[in-house]
């Protein structure tokens, strides 16, 4: 029989590793919106995840793109530290395991970690009181104090303090309202920035060396005052919680925070894909304290998007690979992770590079090098492992709406994000011979056909 006291002696020689790193060593902070990991209960908002379209082999595909994911990250035993979002709320919390509770033992399974963890939301309350998503915030260092910051109509904001080598670290891990380019959404968005932006300035008020992260999905673009300047007289993420591309020196202390996406070249900056533009809805964002080489110290030039062909990136054109339910499920997230490293090291050097200039427009995808590697379309390519891939096709358009298109026995819907190309797919006459080009894509059960540009038509 093992000694009673055994728990709490592994407990503490736990926490005695957790807490003394190595001052060699650095860690990795990464943040990750993995889209959408619901549980098994079929009870959900979202009707993707009744138990009709959603069960064990979905999860379970699911669940091994978060861990190949994070192993290629952070190695075997994963990263550091995890900001995650859209993890359900658990929504039958006396019946069955919760998504949480299914991620963590799968991570134990697969010998990452181990992970103490911290709930973006209160289990007390009821769960059709909260939001149907929340944030989860994983550590490999002990968790010593987590606080939620609620608001109106929004997802808290989720604050942890860690304890490394004798430094706290406060992590505020956040999800704020999506539609970027909403005018309405962005009020709430200036509310979850106040929010943060008070705490932030109490806890330097009490310590102004306080050493802080901001990261998560904001919803919000790293210039998103000036990409949406005609409509937005004032954005959470630049005018209020005063996200900005000047490096700290570690000298002055500023109220200021220092946006990761500047110590990428403008062309790299790019973390999700909507309509065909390239967005940086993913953030980590640093006070000055973290360059004054005191407690936690930030690595530099170790900020990274995790994007990985055929994991979670399409090959040719480098979209995110994002998560359907369809076909026992496939793909990974609509987001890349990114990540950073940082250190209790004194004499890590802060002058590392940074690239000021802030874009006024948002990206477009550029499809120049998967054209380089077109094929033309057969049904064998009616797989998960081409979804994405450019396609020359040609055939016949179907008789009955929606529109698609008929070819080699296959009935293929054809669309399009842009008004201008969709207005002349809709005024395709039925019967009409029909080629183009197109990326491989789902809806509602349906294989179709994706064109980005009329200069895709034929």
């Amino acid at each position: 029989m093992l000694p009673k006291y055994l728990p709490l002696v592994l407990s503490c020689l736990f926490t005695f590793m957790a807490t003394n790193l190595k001052s060699s060593e650095s860690f990795i902070v990464v943040a990750y919106n993995v889209e959408n990991l619901f549980d098994l209960d079929g009870v959900s908002r979202y009707e993707d995840y009744e138990k009709k379209l959603y069960g064990e082999k979905e999860l379970n595909n699911k669940l091994d793109s978060i861990i190949r994911i994070l192993k290629e990250i952070g190695g075997e035993s994963g990263p550091d530290i995890v900001l995650l979002q859209e993890i359900e709320v658990d929504q039958t919390p006396e019946n069955f395991p919760s998504a949480t509770e299914i991620l963590i033992n799968r991570l134990k399974k697969e010998n990452l970690g181990p992970y103490q963890h911290a709930l973006g939301y209160d289990p007390k309350i009821p769960p059709q009181y909260l939001p149907s998503i929340h944030c989860l915030t994983l550590s490999k260092f002990p968790i010593v104090d987590q606080v939620l910051h609620p608001i109106p109509r929004a997802r808290p904001i989720l604050e942890t303090t860690l304890s490394i080598n004798g430094s706290s670290f406060v992590l505020f891990n956040n999800h704020w309202k999506s539609g970027a380019s909403s005018e309405a959404m962005e009020m709430l968005r200036l509310q979850s920035a106040q929010v943060l932006r008070q705490r932030i300035d109490e806890i330097k008020d009490m310590n102004e060396e306080v050493d802080f992260l901001v990261g998560g999905d904001l919803n919000s673009h790293y210039n998103q005052s000036t990409v949406y300047a005609e409509f937005l007289e004032k954005t959470g993420i630049n005018d209020v919680l005063l996200s900005k591309n000047l490096e700290p020196t570690g000298v002055n202390s500023t109220d200021n925070l220092y946006n990761l996406w500047h110590e990428l070249p403008a062309e790299q900056r790019r973390s999700d894909a909507w309509r065909g533009k390239w967005g940086t809805l993913m953030h980590l964002i640093l006070p000055d304290s973290l360059y004054d080489q005191k407690g936690i110290s930030y690595v530099s030039d170790s900020f990274a998007v995790a994007k990985y062909d055929g994991l979670n990136s399409i090959r040719g054109s480098g979209l995110p690979f994002k998560w359907s339910n369809d076909l026992d499920g496939f793909g990974a997230s609509d987001h890349f992770p990114i990540y950073a490293k940082f250190s209790t090291e004194k004499t890590i050097s802060n002058n590392g590079r940074t690239f000021a200039m802030v874009e006024n427009l948002l990206q477009e995808v550029d499809y120049s090098q998967a054209r380089k590697k077109i094929l033309p379309w057969e049904p064998k390519f009616l797989s998960p492992a081409y979804y994405g891939n450019l396609f020359r096709f040609s055939g016949v358009i179907a008789p009955t709406r929606p529109l698609a298109l008929v070819t080699k026995g296959h009935r293929l819907g054809l669309y399009s994000f842009k008004e201008n190309v969709r207005k002349k797919l809709f005024n395709l006459r039925k019967g009409l011979r029909f080629s183009g080009i197109g990326h491989l894509s789902r809806y509602r059960g349906q294989w179709q056909f994706i064109i980005e540009e009329e200069n895709w038509i034929n």
